[in-house]
């Protein structure tokens, strides 16, 4: 999928790939996070009033409904809902410095906690 912004001096486009790149990278950092960069990539979805898009798509992100959805998986010993809301402002945040644009919503999930058993 590609984003695609249209002006008088053409067209901008950015691919979803390049997005959950940069989205992973951020993520990844955040204190509690333990996914690898990797499994971040592919917990990573896009979508736009509930229709969720696929790789060959292009959205012209001006008209600003863009929701990004991202599945993490935290270390038991943080505070849950302090990383899930910290993960969510560095995304609103990366993507409006690096790309220009800012999304409509950002979902959290937490879909794993990794308890350690001794």
């Amino acid at each position: 999928m590609t984003l695609t912004v249209e002006n008088t001096d053409g067209q901008i486009r950015v691919s979803v790939h390049a997005l959950s790149e940069v989205i992973a990278r951020e993520v990844v950092q955040v204190p509690g996070v333990i996914d690898t960069f990797e499994s971040l990539l592919h917990s990573i979805k896009f979508s736009e009033n509930g229709q969720f898009f696929q790789i060959n798509d292009k959205i012209d992100v001006q008209h600003r409904s863009l929701e990004v959805s991202v599945v993490i998986s935290l270390d038991p010993n943080c505070i849950f809902w302090k990383v899930a809301s910290d993960v969510q402002n560095k995304i609103y945040s990366v993507i409006e410095k690096q790309f220009g644009f800012s999304l409509k919503k950002v979902n959290i999930e937490v879909g794993k906690v990794e308890w350690f058993i001794t």
